[in-house]
């Protein structure tokens, strides 16, 4: 941010020009642009990211409820939305983990896969973060079920730990292989499409 600084009365004054100039020229050099992450620094941080996010899993996959909500900061500005709406807060991720992973939730959850993880890092305190999730569980009922999604996390350091503060899920029944409208635009198939194109 520049602030304007006046001098009122003074304005035809040769020496308080170059005062004046000094002073803005001074704020305006002191003004940092943030300090630029090194590769080795963005891969750390991503790593960081991605072996936290591999233990929420495996947390879940031990229907540990004290470990599993770790992964979130718990405070008011913590927000959750999924499949097209907004959910709440950090008390709505809390309820949801309790009735999944609690005493009377799922029996057991058989598997947690994560994949396809990417993050982009904004600062040493700052990233997002999003992955593709394949889950089947043991219903209450003992009926097997199971779903695919997508997350995406804002990420956070706190305290040393990276804390998701904002979380967006969606949710489809199962990942399959048909062909999707989209995959001819997909990194892997991007190729063929440009070659057809040209």
């Amino acid at each position: 941010m520049i602030y304007c600084i006046f001098f009122s009365g003074v304005q035809n004054d040769p020496s308080m020009k170059l005062i004046k100039l000094f002073i803005i020229l001074s704020i305006v050099g002191c003004q940092s642009k943030g300090e630029k992450l090194s590769q080795d620094e963005i891969a750390k941080i991503k790593n960081d990211i991605i072996t936290r996010s591999e233990k929420h899993a495996s947390d879940l996959e031990n229907m540990d409820y004290n470990a599993v909500m770790t992964f979130y900061e718990n405070s008011d500005s913590t927000v959750i939305f999924g499949d097209g709406y907004y959910w709440g807060d950090y008390k709505t991720i809390d309820g949801i983990w309790g009735d999944i992973v609690g005493k009377n939730g799922w029996k057991k959850i058989l598997y947690w896969n994560l994949k396809n993880h990417k993050v982009h890092v904004f600062s040493k305190e700052a990233a997002s973060y999003l992955v593709e999730f394949d889950h089947m569980h043991i219903t209450p009922e003992g009926d097997t079920a199971g779903s695919s999604g997508c997350f995406t996390y804002g990420m956070q350091k706190i305290e040393g730990n990276w804390k998701a503060v904002t979380v967006h899920v969606s949710h489809i029944p199962v990942r399959d292989t048909i062909e999707k409208w989209w995959y001819i635009y997909s990194p892997e198939r991007r190729k063929g499409l440009i070659k057809r194109l040209e």
